[in-house]
Parts: structure tokens; sequence; C-alpha cells
């Protein structure tokens, strides 16, 4: 059994249930390596896969007809319920009735905060939702992998978007080539969270690229966070147009400085708080130093005010300090918690 797999069946057993059942698509992806689409949210034909584990047995997922091909190929047993069709639409109905084909009436461990009321009404469940937040924060080997794949995907952005900027442009216009690349660079379409602005609305903090068209000596803040094989990478840089004002070298240079004293004091035993404390020391931002990554974009651990997650060998942990006063400028990097240190995982140019 996976080791996330075992964490998780124990978290089940501690509070008193032999079943774990979960539908929300990042915990989900987390247990079975199933992918679901997201892009295009909610469907009107099926519920969210359902992962059911056991401390037996692979786990089961509970899926509508158009992605148990899919779910098969995991090495899931897969229950199936009509999903796109022309009969009725009863997504909640089909997929409660293939659920109770597949529980046998014990008590089960839920995340309560994302099962369906209509799913939990039937079911006897205890909440385990802050305990799997948890244990997802510490990364198998595997999902290590699939992180790293993801940040080279982020790479690739970053160095499209240094490419392609230039006066004259819009953002959209930069935006198309970077997002272009990366989905060349996956071999496959994405789904993305991005910021990309330019100028003055750099001092925004973040927001989608828009018609405005780039100035000579703008700055750009591209923060990419794209989802590869159901894992999450993220990156951001802040770089400049032509020759940056004096304000936008000297935001830079004090962002970059608290990155590097982030990098240098992360390890096995640090507090989260403490590095959100360092940060905070130097700069004034509105959010976030850090936080974690995996099957979902911000996960445990969080660098925030007050935090006392200590943090251990295996988590994967963005951190993105910045300053928005005169100039808005973003730095990020992605780094793994080892044994004696970090690894810095991402690999795309910090300079302005």
């Amino acid at each position: 059994m996976l080791p996330r797999r075992q964490r998780a069946i124990t978290i089940a057993e501690t509070a008193g249930a032999g079943t774990l059942v979960v539908v929300h698509p990042w915990v989900g992806t987390w247990l079975t390596g199933h992918v679901p689409e997201i892009e295009s949210g909610p469907s009107p034909f099926a519920l969210p896969p359902i992962a059911v584990l056991g401390s037996a047995g692979p786990p089961v997922l509970v899926v509508s007809d158009d992605e148990a091909e899919a779910a098969m190929a995991t090495g899931c047993e897969v229950v199936a319920y009509p999903g796109f069709g022309i009969g009725p639409l009863d997504p909640v109905g089909a997929a409660a009735r293939a659920l109770a084909e597949v529980l046998d009436g014990t008590r089960v461990a839920i995340d309560a905060g994302t099962l369906p009321v209509a799913l939990a009404a039937g079911l006897d469940w205890v909440d385990v939702g802050d305990e799997l937040a948890s244990a997802r924060a510490v990364k198998d080997p595997d999902e290590v992998e699939l992180i790293r794949a993801a940040i080279s995907v982020c790479d690739e952005g970053q160095r499209a978007a240094r490419a392609h900027a230039e006066a004259g442009i819009t953002e959209l216009e930069l935006w198309a080539a970077v997002r272009g690349e990366m989905e060349r660079a996956a071999g496959t379409r994405l789904p993305v969270v991005a910021d990309l602005v330019t100028g003055l609305r750099t001092t925004e903090v973040g927001g989608p690229p828009s018609s405005r068209i780039i100035e000579d000596g703008d700055l750009v803040l591209c923060d990419l966070v794209p989802r590869v094989a159901g894992y999450w990478g993220d990156s951001c840089a802040t770089f400049a147009v032509g020759e940056p004002s004096a304000a936008a070298r000297e935001a830079h240079a004090r962002a970059r400085a608290v990155l590097v004293e982030l990098v240098a004091s992360i390890g096995p035993g640090t507090v989260a708080g403490d590095l959100d404390e360092m940060a905070r020391a130097r700069l004034e931002f509105p959010h976030h130093t850090g936080h974690g990554i995996g099957t979902g974009y911000h996960e445990e651990p969080r660098l925030v005010p007050g935090s006392t997650t200590v943090l251990e060998a295996g988590m994967v942990v963005a951190m993105e300090p910045g300053t928005y006063a005169d100039a808005g400028v973003r730095v990020e990097q992605v780094v793994l918690v080892t044994t004696h240190g970090c690894e810095v995982l991402s690999g795309h140019d910090l300079g302005l």
C-alpha cells in the first residue's frame, strides 16, 4: 500500500472508522491517482469522483460511465453509474445508489466540508478533514517527482514570458504565448491559475491578463500555477520590459533578498510562522509568505502569521514574498524540505 494510503487509513481507524470516503478532487487524486476534469467546472451529469479506501485491497472509485475507463487505468476498482445520456439528470441519486453498493453500513471517515449532504445523510460518519489536510502535507517520493514535472512546465512558461514580452502587445497576447508554451511542454491542455499584470497593475498584487498594452519600462508580474497529471506547479517572477525605474530596482532587490533568506532558513523543525515573521520584518505585503503545493495549489503548510506548523522532510513549499507600494514585485521559488535543509525545485530566472 502506498504510504499516503496507509496514513489515510490510520487516520480513519484512529477516528473509529474502518473506511474512508472522500469527494474532494484534490484528496481523491492524492489517494487514487485519478485526475478528473476540472477546467469545465461542475458537471451536470455526474458528481466528482468518490474515492473509497479500506484497510484491504485497492481503493474503489465511484464514477459516472464517462470516467470509468480512465478510473480503471489507475488500478482502482471501479463502480460506475449512468452519466451523459438521454435519460433524466439524477447525478446525486445515481452516485448515492452506486456508493451504497460499495459500503457495508459500517462507520466511515469523511471530509465533512466537501462530502455532499445528500451522500452523507445515509452514512454513519466521523469528520477527519483536518487530519487529511495535515497528512497530505508530507509528500511521497512519487508525488515529489510529479511536482518536479509540473514545475518544469512552470519554468517553460516563465521562459516564454520573458521571450515574448515587449512594448506594444497586450497582456492577453503575452498570456496566449505563455499558456501555449506551457501546454506544448506538457503535451496536453492544462488547467492554469495565473496572475499576469503589467505596469501600475502590478501594485494591485495580481489579476488575470487584460487588454492593457505593455509599455517600455513596465514591470511584468507573472505568477503561473499549472496542473500537470494531477499535481500543481507554482512559480512567480517579476521582470522589466526595457529599462526599469529606480523604484522598481530597489523593490525587486528587497524582495529577492528576502526570498534568499527564506530559502536559507527553511528545513525540518522550522516553524512556519517564524518564516512568515522573518519576511514581514523586511517587506509589507497582504498575502501569505508561502504555502504547500501538491494535488492542491494551496495546501498545508501555510507560512502565515502565528502558524505553529513545524516543517518536516518531504513537505513542498512555495515561498513568494513581495512588495507592492511604488512598484509591484513578487518573486517565488518552490522548495522540497529535506533532512538537512531544502532543495530548490524551481529553475526559472528571477532576475529583473
